[in-house]
């Protein structure tokens, strides 16, 4: 029986090979190795944050708010370069013996959500600067002037 191969699994090609002549931008962009999952990942982590702000939590909804949390660490772990991954388990607390009261899952929650906000800002520069840089310059002096048309030639007067 022969098995048809799936889709590459990140931890099989890992993130993409950058260049030691690459710029920062390209290096900051190709920290994140699947952008897409990351993105849903950073939703899903938004959108129960904002629950768990408006309601009290249940020692049932504390265990499952807490199984979630560290199961989308790992998630988050895997879309990312190992240098990322690193560093999301060196800043997430570490999980607090028994289960966590609800201002600690607000707070891991939080963290969270201010830690990939950062990864998308850093996203964010890295194409700004990718785009700045592909830009022709501009000669010193001429700045972004109109080209020279004939007086008269245009619905204006």
């Amino acid at each position: 029986m022969t098995s048809t191969p799936g889709p590459p699994r990140p931890e099989e090609h890992g993130p993409p090979a950058v260049s030691p002549q690459a710029t920062a931008a390209e290096r900051e962009i190709a920290r994140v190795t699947e952008p897409a999952r990351l993105l849903r990942m950073s939703d899903m982590v938004h959108m129960l944050l904002d629950e768990a702000q408006g309601m009290p939590l249940d020692e049932g909804a504390r265990d499952q708010l807490r199984h979630i949390h560290l199961r989308a660490i790992e998630e988050i772990g895997e879309s990312v370069a190992p240098e990322l991954r690193e560093e999301l388990e060196r800043l997430m607390p570490e999980e607090p013996p028994g289960l966590p009261s609800q201002a600690e899952l607000r707070i891991m929650q939080g963290q969270l959500v201010g830690w990939l906000d950062g990864v998308f800002q850093g996203i964010k520069a890295g194409l700004a600067l990718a785009q700045a840089g592909a830009r022709p310059p501009h000669p010193e002096g001429q700045g972004h002037e109109l080209p020279d048309r004939p007086r008269g030639t245009g619905p204006y007067l």
